[in-house]
């Protein structure tokens, strides 16, 4: 399955090894720094109490990722669906009886209980993840969104309360955020998943566009990657995700002061694969879109001088307040496309 959380093969990152406050002997982040390293690469940023919770969450998602996306191998699909099955239950009783896997269930319990997270988010997850089991096509856009909110806004809900934004408004970016990775993905991995059976590209938007799986499975089996019609259904799907972009970016800016960097670097890096996707004409059938170093480290430097511009208008506001004025931070200062993370 494409996610958000899986970044395999995305080129050769510019950082390499554990979260601080984490190294080899935690098994947790070794999942993150191996498997996910442009992730790994943003977490170094967060604030050294909040590393570890965030890679439990991460290894929690990416642990039953692996399970449904190699269901035909270590993990039959029954086999597979009985472990998800045992995590549902154990969340929905509050956490008690037997755990799936340890020592994961017991920091799952941990994080679960220090930061509060609503259980019903991981449920969700598990129940989309569920989906991937049996899963060859999506029929339509809503049904798509769908998906992505179970396996993936889900993720960035719970993220969310770990990093302490829990408004609604913070929420619905977390979700949205979530949601725009997601879909970044999709559109990466077309040709890795049509290789494990599955066409995530809703079968609407190819109808509409003259196409149908069969078309997209002979253009893969010809090697001849995306013609017109494929790359309008692409063009389409890439829009809607750069619109979950602006709506989750523009939440960043609700998370506390010392969290907004790392999710800003998060959200630039996986921003930017749209963009890589462009350049290579829309072909994933035929290779993976990944960004490069000097692009990961523009996009991270971007991410810095924003981050240090907004903390700098916000101790000129609580500076000027404190004088009896009023200046508001606000569209005026930071919506223009030099400065706002949420374009181009």
């Amino acid at each position: 399955m494409a996610r958000a959380s899986s970044n395999r093969s995305a080129g050769t990152e510019f950082v390499r090894g554990f979260p601080r406050g984490a190294g080899p002997s935690d098994p947790h982040a070794h999942l993150l720094a191996t498997h996910a390293r442009t992730f790994n690469f943003a977490a170094r940023f967060l604030p050294a109490d909040l590393r570890q919770p965030v890679t439990v969450l991460y290894a929690f998602s990416r642990t039953l990722d692996d399970l449904v996306d190699e269901p035909h191998g270590a993990n039959p699909p029954a086999v597979a669906g009985a472990e998800l099955d045992a995590w549902r239950t154990w969340l929905e009783r509050g956490r008690e009886g037997r755990v799936p896997r340890e020592p994961l269930g017991a920091a799952l319990a941990g994080v679960i209980e220090r930061f509060q997270i609503p259980t019903g988010y991981l449920v969700d997850l598990v129940d989309g993840l569920a989906e991937d089991l049996t899963l060859r096509d999506v029929a339509d856009t809503a049904a798509l969104r769908r998906y992505c909110y179970g396996v993936a806004a889900t993720v960035g809900l719970a993220m969310a309360h770990v990093l302490g934004a829990t408004s609604p408004p913070a929420l619905a970016a977390a979700g949205d955020l979530g949601t725009a990775m997601q879909l970044t993905n999709i559109l990466r991995d077309v040709g890795a998943d049509l290789g494990r059976g599955r066409l995530y590209l809703p079968a609407d938007v190819l109808a509409r566009c003259g196409l149908s799986r069969s078309d997209v499975e002979e253009l893969a089996a010809r090697g001849a990657g995306p013609d017109d019609r494929l790359r309008a259904v692409m063009r389409a799907q890439l829009t809607q995700a750069r619109e979950y972009y602006a709506r989750g970016m523009a939440g960043i800016w609700l998370l506390p002061p010392d969290c907004r960097l790392p999710v800003l670097i998060a959200a630039r890096l996986y921003r930017r694969i749209l963009d890589v996707i462009e350049a290579n004409d829309y072909d994933t059938l035929r290779r993976r879109a990944a960004t490069t170093r000097a692009e990961k480290l523009r996009e991270a430097a971007i991410a810095a001088m924003l981050d240090r511009l907004w903390r700098h208008g916000e101790r000129r506001r609580r500076s000027i307040d404190d004088g009896g004025e009023r200046w508001d931070v606000g569209e005026g200062a930071f919506g223009d496309a030099s400065t706002n993370p949420a374009r181009p």
